[in-house]
């Protein structure tokens, strides 16, 4: 993927974010002012609704105490002064409460509402005096005549009249504020729908440049897994190159040691024979140097052949695999005075010359790990192998392994994992029961003796 923003980097995904964030937040800001002025408006209204009933609870509060009047007037039952009294405090009651309202809201209407408050004031007085005077005529013609009158009437019409017009501004200012408020509620959901809209373009803005920045990444990673890839194989291919040559080397050294030296030593024998016949090397001065020389040669010999078969087990390509992993192991264990437990199968495996030399290796590097580093009583070795796969098992009983440490400097473990990796198999290494370390090595032969031919 080809990169068209060399410059982009985690900053601009945050700042895309600290502005969608800021958005949110102004719109969240805007929105709740938007909100909590409709609800402002809609508790005016329900202000205007309540001096709307009041108003209407007064007029027939004033009507009710009017009727109880006339009621006391033409039958002096008691029982109407109770209703008027009650009609007459609920009028006041509801009248200061709209005094109340009005002079924090409407203040305009004060004067309406002070000449409502003196009519009625005005009007209750008279009332009053008319039923005390009806109670001391106790139905006298005169107190009649009172009812008879039409200035309730009038008075009723005038009162009611100016209460009319409190009731139609505030209907009109309830209309207006029901439209304002329709129009506000409308504003408020284009100015959701707008910063929801915006905040939806910023989130796909975000999520575009995320998805971008995780391919770029994502090609990046893959571009270097495919060079580690690539260098991988070229040191795996290097590392089995390496092995190749110095088994190679061995091969040549331990040739040239048993040609050349071998021969030198061979000749060095014959010749001390022919010494031996001329001279006499039995006289005691001769004797022990004679006998010094015999064993430093017998030594060089056995040094020879001993680092030969270090060098390339003469076994390993006389009779095979399961022989020379047998030697080396019984040669080892011996002088190092360890117990071997050895199992191996009775007849000869059939495998590659460079598999055998691999797995010969490996056993042979594991056993000497062990007498190097396990202060162990105990050997274990078993090799098994089928037609399709062969498994070799090395344990000990010694002071075990720190399993979980980092294998970087261990350059025997390294090696053993590096040639069976070469040939295709696996190498593990892992705790052994109830103490010790065990070492294992699979190898599917089908696998094996393909790379085997490819090399």
């Amino acid at each position: 993927m080809v990169n068209l923003f060399p410059g982009f980097n985690r900053r601009y995904v945050i700042i895309a974010m600290l502005t969608a964030i800021a958005l949110v937040l102004i719109s969240f800001g805007v929105t709740e002012y938007r909100r909590s002025y409709t609800v402002e408006l809609a508790l005016g209204l329900r202000d205007r609704q309540e001096r709307l009933r009041e108003l209407a609870e007064m007029i027939y509060a004033v009507a009710d105490a009017e009727s109880a009047h006339r009621g006391f007037l033409l039958t002096l039952n008691p029982d109407f002064l109770v209703t008027f009294n009650e009609a007459k405090g609920r009028a006041n009651t509801v009248l200061d409460s709209l005094m109340t309202q009005y002079g924090k809201a409407e203040k305009s209407e004060l004067k309406y509402l002070n000449d409502a408050k003196n009519s009625i004031d005005s009007k209750f007085a008279e009332m009053q005096n008319g039923i005390s005077e009806a109670q001391r005529a106790a139905g006298d013609a005169e107190a009649l005549r009172g009812v008879r009158t039409n200035l309730d009437v009038r008075w009723m019409t005038e009162l009611r009249a100016i209460v009319e017009g409190i009731r139609s501004r505030e209907r009109d200012s309830v209309f207006a504020d029901v439209d304002f408020w329709k129009a506000q509620v409308k504003i408020n959901r284009y100015v959701a729908t707008g910063a929801t809209l915006l905040n939806i373009i910023l989130l796909l803005g975000i999520g575009m440049l995320v998805i971008w920045e995780i391919e770029r990444r994502n090609a990046a990673a893959m571009k270097l897994n495919s060079i580690v890839e690539e260098r991988t194989a070229e040191l795996t291919n290097l590392s089995k190159h390496m092995l190749s040559v110095r088994e190679d080397e061995k091969l040549r050294l331990a040739r040239e040691l048993h040609d050349e030296l071998g021969g030198l030593l061979v000749a060095i024998k014959i010749d001390l024979a022919q010494i031996a016949k001329k001279f006499d090397v039995t006289q005691p001065e001769v004797a022990v140097r004679w006998a010094r020389i015999q064993s430093a040669l017998s030594a060089g010999v056995e040094l020879k052949r001993r680092v030969i078969e270090e060098l390339r087990p003469t076994l390993l390509d006389n009779l095979g695999l399961v022989a020379a992993i047998r030697w080396q192991c019984e040669e080892t264990c011996s002088q190092a005075n360890l117990t071997l437990e050895a199992e191996f199968p009775e007849e000869e495996l059939s495998v590659d010359l460079n598999i055998a030399i691999a797995i010969f290796r490996v056993a042979q590097e594991s056993v000497t790990n062990i007498v190097k580093h396990a202060r162990a009583t105990v050997v274990k070795v078993s090799l098994k192998g089928t037609q399709e796969e062969l498994v070799l098992t090395i344990e000990d009983n010694g002071v075990g392994f720190d399993h979980n440490r980092k294998t970087s400097g261990s350059h025997g473990l390294l090696s053993m994992k590096y040639r069976m990796q070469a040939i295709g198999g696996t190498f593990q290494v892992m705790p052994a029961f109830p103490h010790g370390t065990r070492v294992v090595v699979w190898l599917g032969l089908d696998l094996a003796n393909q790379l085997a031919k490819l090399d």
